[in-house]
């Protein structure tokens, strides 16, 4: 099952887009949670598709009101304001323009069409509606009403809009046709993935009847060239015209109704229901449909599957679906729409048999097939997208992972948290060279991962506390912003959650558990490890042999690959009695304390030997700058003999590389003890006293060990 956001900026009408939403909204809404983000809903729409409480809404803000700079800001600042606002999913299906601007990943894009407007209808003057010399005026679907741009602001407003179009970057595009795929490569230059169809429910529509009208149905905009069926309506007597839609366009098409002496034959209808809209189909004569360049255009297939005759201008997506049996497709010229529409009242005969083999023709463009062949685009893009953006370790045959451990506890400013606030565990001597800083500042977390980036990690083991007073939110508040920071920096850094359990009740490690599954373990920056989330554990013994503890651990856990940070050594032979084989795999947490320095590579490779005391025998070394606790009055410090470990300007450090490198089968993962952990001044991120040293020192180990490895 698949956590699907589905964006579309208004839920409101049955145009194309919002069709195909609510046509796929009711059959996935029983296989997979459901998401959708818009600015305006209308309920009854959904209702009357049995779309129901299983499918979540949520509301995005409205776009910007009328003012001089309505279209640039729409088209600029309102997919980035709704990116603030889209919750995190496992993939998204994002429909029409401008969504593929927003900032969510992975997005399938089905855009329907460009906004046209930035592109080919741009210098149509019969499409790009002037109010005066000083003003003209465009419209972004779905808007009934036009934006107001200054004349002098008109091209250049355009431009920039155009040029920042072409900044979306989604990670597949679905289009409606070939003939819309052609369009969006020539305007983004990239190929569509797939191409689906909308469909249509041929058994949804009524028998036929005998033909009474002429119908249309389409957005009342200068693009669908209504005026060109009024216009041939002059050229006919005694006929009809039925105009199903609305929008900006409707007193000036009224207007030239008048003008043209048809006024009394035509019919403007809208805010029909759908059984409306299928009793209007079935009594009409035919389905006239002459917009520009329409990308699709549902309607041919709505005509056929009404068993209805089609008049429609020769381009379009729609030729695709549609052949001469069940259409006239002819150029946009008035006379020759006369001519047709003439000719289908004086042979009903086969005006019928055109009908019959249209409704044939339109039963291969079912809903059904729609829905199905969109879904599996998001499977597959779901798929692919984890395989290529999760660290994975049996996909790194050429080195390990590099990590380190992160913490996220810091409050702002000397005396915050952890900044000097308590003698027994806060006490600080170095003092990094970004200041006493707030780890949920995002700039912070911002620079953290670009020294991360820089010094070739792959991810931080973000360590989150919890006892008996619940997990630590301000720690937890970090985590979450630093997920989210990855995926706005496109940064590489993974994130992996390190659980430091003390007294921790069932109840609050269940509903972590549950949250972690739901949100961070789906993330695609969330590490994975064998193709499933990490989740590392602190482990400090104080579990060893609770059964019921540990049992709790691995059902709440699920499919992540847990891995034990641990104070102690796990010698394989007695790991089974202690922790009854809870742990995919065994690291240490402090390397430095096990022994005294001249045993430390015995001890090292010891524990490193140790992988199989770990069900998936993943092979983990640790590796440390120094450690110096001396500061810290805790009393349940001062029984350790190896309180102060000196860095030695880094010979310390280079010692536990070494160490690496001689390993006789290459690490899984090399993990540094720590980023940024100064209580215990076990960090390597840079400080006042130290500069960066540390940091480039650790750049220049990572290299050394991925040309060991590789070779």
């Amino acid at each position: 099952m698949l956590d699907i956001g589905i964006v579309i900026p208004q839920l409101a009408k049955y145009g194309g887009a919002e069709r195909v939403v609510v046509e796929c909204l009711t059959r996935w809404q029983h296989r997979h949670t459901l998401t959708v983000y818009a600015e305006r809903f209308t309920p009854s729409m959904l209702e009357e598709h049995g779309i129901g409480r299983g499918v979540t809404l949520r509301k995005l803000s409205p776009q910007v009101g009328d003012n001089a700079f309505t279209f640039l800001l729409n088209t600029t600042f309102t997919p980035k304001l709704w990116s603030r606002e889209i919750g995190r999913h496992d993939i998204y299906n994002t429909h029409l323009w401008p969504l593929h601007l927003l900032d969510v990943e992975p997005a399938v894009w089905y855009p329907h069409e460009p906004l046209r407007m930035l592109h080919d209808l741009r210098n149509d003057k019969d499409i790009v509606s002037v109010t005066s010399e000083e003003e003209r005026r465009v419209h972004i679907y779905p808007k009934y009403t036009y934006d107001n741009i200054d004349k002098a602001y008109f091209q250049p407003m355009l431009s920039a809009a155009g040029v920042f179009d072409k900044t979306g970057k989604p990670y597949r595009i679905v289009a409606n046709s070939e003939y819309c795929a052609s369009y969006i490569k020539s305007v983004y230059g990239r190929d569509a993935d797939r191409v689906v169809y909308p469909g249509v429910t041929v058994d949804d529509f009524l028998p036929p009847m005998a033909g009474e009208y002429v119908l249309t149905v389409a957005q009342l905009w200068p693009h669908k060239r209504i005026h060109l069926i009024l216009q041939s309506l002059r050229l006919l007597d005694d006929i009809q015209l039925y105009i199903v839609g609305n929008g900006p366009e409707k007193e000036q098409l009224i207007h030239q109704a008048r003008e043209l002496g048809v006024y009394d034959r035509t019919f403007f209808l809208s805010g029909l229901t759908n059984h409306e809209i299928r009793i209007v189909f079935s009594r009409a004569l035919a389905v006239v449909f002459m917009p520009v360049r329409e990308p699709f255009g549902i309607v041919a297939l709505e005509a056929m599957a009404a068993s209805k005759p089609l008049v429609a201008v020769n381009e379009g997506g729609y030729v695709e679906v549609v052949d001469k049996d069940c259409a006239f497709l002819i150029p946009p010229h008035v006379d020759v729409l006369a001519e047709k529409l003439s000719w289908l009242r004086q042979h009903p005969e086969e005006a019928a048999a055109m009908g019959r083999h249209g409704r044939e023709l339109a039963q291969s463009y079912s809903w059904d097939r729609t829905a199905q062949e969109l879904l599996e685009e998001l499977e597959e893009a779901y798929a692919a997208w984890r395989s290529e953006n999760a660290l994975r370790l049996e996909s790194r045959p050429s080195g390990p992972l590099f990590g380190a451990h992160y913490y996220g506890w810091y409050g702002n400013g000397l005396g915050g948290a952890h900044w000097n606030d308590s003698s027994d565990s806060g006490v600080v001597t170095q003092m990094p060279s970004l200041g006493y800083y707030a780890s949920t500042s995002g700039d912070i977390l911002e620079h953290h991962l670009r020294m991360a980036e820089s010094a070739g990690l792959d991810f931080f083991l973000f360590n989150l506390h919890m006892d008996g007073n619940g997990v630590a939110q301000a720690e937890l508040e970090a985590f979450s912003l630093m997920l989210e920071r990855t995926t706005w920096l496109h940064s590489p850094v993974k994130l992996c959650i390190q659980l430091c359990l003390y007294d921790c009740p069932e109840a609050d490690l269940t509903r972590l558990c549950d949250a972690l599954q739901t949100s961070a373990f789906i993330h695609p920056n969330y590490l994975q490890c064998n193709g499933k989330p990490l989740l590392s554990v602190f482990w400090t013994g104080q579990y060893d042999g609770d059964a019921a503890f540990l049992n709790q651990l691995r059902k709440h856990a699920g499919a992540a690959t847990l891995l034990a940070s641990s104070l102690r050594m796990y010698p394989p032979h007695e790991e089974s009695s202690l922790t009854f084989g809870t742990f995919d795999g065994w690291s240490i947490f402090s390397p430095l304390e096990l022994s005294a320095p001249e045993r430390w590579e015995s001890v090292w490779r010891a524990a490193y030997a140790h992988a199989s005391a770990g069900r998936q025998n993943l092979r983990c070394f640790t590796v440390s700058p120094g450690y110096d606790d001396t500061a810290l009055a805790a009393t349940a410090r001062q029984g350790n003999p190896y309180r102060r470990i000196p860095r030695e300007d880094g010979l310390v450090y280079r010692r536990m590389w070494n160490a690496a490198y001689s390993l006789p089968q290459p690490p899984d993962m090399v993990i540094v003890s720590t980023f940024n952990e100064f209580h215990e001044n076990t960090h390597i991120e840079p400080t006042i006293n130290a500069g960066s040293f540390y940091l480039e020192l650790t750049r220049e180990c990572i290299q050394k060990g991925k040309d060991v490895w590789k070779s």
